[in-house]
């Protein structure tokens, strides 16, 4: 059985400032719980169960929406405290404070845009697994060509990569798909599901919103909001035909047998 690792970081909307923007006075909270709300509307009838990235300052504040989205089949999972450049993750705060807003364990950890948090920290905070691996070159941001590919053990944590095709290594995460056109995307997908019988993908919600803010790049402007949600809902619908969504929990407890 091929499984899909459908994943979502939901944070505060502070991705302009990656692009040059300046910082918004709240962070962008407020525009980061818009862009949950209405993702939640959007992806609830796609029948798509993944896993949920969030930061425990959303979360925190916004309660009814992590309960919603744990209601969708979601396996809830921590993003750290909050998506701020160099703000501490309070690795284990935040997932203390997820597990008590969702009102189950947390066993899962992506910190924010990727940056490396050494294996032995996460596990001392209580996790079971981290997904903050991109093994690939991504220009300007980082190089992790030589990193296992495939969910592997280091020590008592499971990592679970982010896909990347076999032997180029190039990485299938939410830019490719912005960039490329979706038959060719696909087909991407479709080469990594024969190679591991597994994908695991991430995106975010505001991908799927109002993208206004002039820093961001074209490429991802590029489209109208109508367009990348129909875009996204069609990629969703055709992976449902190439596999199983599993949260990454459901997955791991399958490598353990």
């Amino acid at each position: 059985m091929r499984s899909i690792l459908l994943t979502w970081d939901i944070e505060e909307f502070d991705a302009p400032e990656d692009f040059g923007a300046p910082r918004q006075p709240d962070g962008g909270l407020a525009r980061g719980a818009e862009i949950w709300q209405e993702w939640i509307g959007i992806t609830q009838n796609w029948n798509a169960k993944g896993t949920i990235f969030i930061t425990a300052r959303l979360a925190q504040a916004f309660p009814d929406y992590l309960q919603r989205a744990k209601s969708l089949g979601h396996e809830i999972a921590s993003h750290g405290w909050t998506h701020e450049k160099g703000a501490d993750l309070r690795l284990k705060e935040s997932r203390e404070k997820l597990a008590q807003l969702a009102g189950s364990p947390i066993q899962g950890f992506r910190s924010p845009r990727l940056r490396e948090v050494p294996m032995d920290q996460i596990h001392e905070a209580g996790y079971a697994y981290d997904a903050s691996s991109n093994p690939a070159l991504v220009p300007g941001r980082y190089c992790r060509w030589m990193e296992n590919r495939l969910p592997h053990r280091v020590g008592n944590l499971w990592e679970v990569p982010a896909s990347v095709l076999p032997l180029i290594r190039f990485p299938l995460f939410w830019a490719s798909f912005h960039l490329l056109p979706l038959p060719l995307y696909q087909m991407a997908c479709r080469m990594v599901l024969a190679t591991d019988g597994l994908i695991s993908l991430y995106f975010h919600p505001w991908e799927l919103s109002d993208l206004n803010e002039p820093e961001l790049p074209p490429w991802l402007r590029r489209r109208s909001r109508a367009e990348r949600i129909k875009r996204m809902g069609q990629l969703v619908r055709w992976l449902g035909t190439q596999g199983t969504f599993r949260t990454i929990s459901d997955y791991l407890a399958g490598m353990r047998v």
